[in-house]
């Protein structure tokens, strides 16, 4: 299984380069979103017109996203050509909107239920407060007992592991940044496949293939690619003799990680497209025999 999710995903990496007009549109709305979450965040609230930028960006910001979506399932269900992508996405835009309520629905349950659980996880005041008086006595015997550095360090408790916040910290990133997710990938597929009709009649086995083995897999090893990466290229600091280079640098990496982030997430729905069958023939094909009945004696009357 890990290697077909290996050349599934290479497979589509590598159609996905050899598709720079479809490329070209994808960047091309999601640099729109990009634009629009940057004057969200820098546009202040001071003049009229500030306003109406801001309450502009507000509304801009959630349908770019899911124009995005929409654009990457209709890439990854077979469509190559750049006026094709921009047709289809025009037009299955609302069903991937729509389609993706009840993930919302189900991730702000979640959000919910989440924050419920680690309201029970956290420390009594009793707990607390032995935490901290603990932690207060151990540094005190540290000042006292400073000469000797090495027996201090292995004399010093370790503190207690939480298991109770450690168990909800890996449910809410199993729930908020796997299996939602994933969920919402399949959904997008089926409804730029076969229609919002056709997704909402078998969401339950959309919603299911969540759970599946080779989805895991081909979204952990996609998560590689626009998650990880991009997060060390952003957060890891190089440092640099020269502030002015190491701005030049800092905003290469930024444009890098972004492009990592599209480029693999578009990827790792067109493996998931894939494995369900769901890409579309492409315009390469051969065309089908005729199944009809006279179809043996043309045949052989032309042979």
């Amino acid at each position: 299984m890990t290697k077909n999710v290996l050349a599934s995903i290479f497979a589509a990496a590598r159609d996905l380069v050899r598709a720079p007009r479809a490329l070209a549109v994808l960047f091309a709305l999601y640099l729109a979103l990009i634009a629009a979450i940057f004057f969200f965040i820098t546009t202040r609230e001071a003049t009229l017109w500030q306003l109406f930028v801001t309450g502009a960006s507000v509304l801009l910001v959630p349908l770019l996203f899911f124009v995005v979506q929409a654009a990457g399932a209709t890439y990854a269900v077979g469509e190559r050509s750049a006026a094709g992508l921009l047709r289809r996405t025009a037009r299955g835009f609302l069903k991937v909107l729509l389609v993706s309520v009840p993930v919302i629905l189900l991730a702000v349950l979640s959000v919910y239920l989440l924050d419920k659980l680690e309201q029970r996880a956290q420390l009594t005041p009793q707990e607390r407060a032995s935490v901290e008086y603990a932690r207060n006595t151990s540094d005190d015997e540290e000042a006292e007992s400073s000469s000797s550095s090495s027996s201090s360090e292995e004399s010093k408790p370790k503190p207690p592991v939480r298991w109770k916040y450690l168990f909800v910290s890996a449910l809410r990133l199993l729930v908020l940044g796997l299996f939602l997710p994933l969920a919402a990938m399949h959904l997008w597929i089926a409804a730029a496949r076969d229609g919002l009709g056709s997704a909402f009649a078998r969401f339950h086995r959309h919603f299911l293939r969540a759970f599946s083995p080779r989805s895991v897999l081909t979204y952990g090893v996609g998560m590689i690619v626009f998650a990880l990466i991009p997060y060390f290229l952003i957060t890891k600091r190089t440092p640099l003799s020269s502030n002015t280079f190491e701005l030049l640098v800092f905003g290469v990496r930024i444009l890098v990680a972004a492009s990592l982030m599209l480029f693999g997430w578009v990827m790792t729905m067109t493996a998931l497209a894939r494995f369900d069958g769901q890409t579309a023939p492409t315009a390469t094909t051969e065309p089908l025999l005729d199944q009809s009945p006279n179809a043996p004696a043309t045949a052989a009357t032309t042979s």
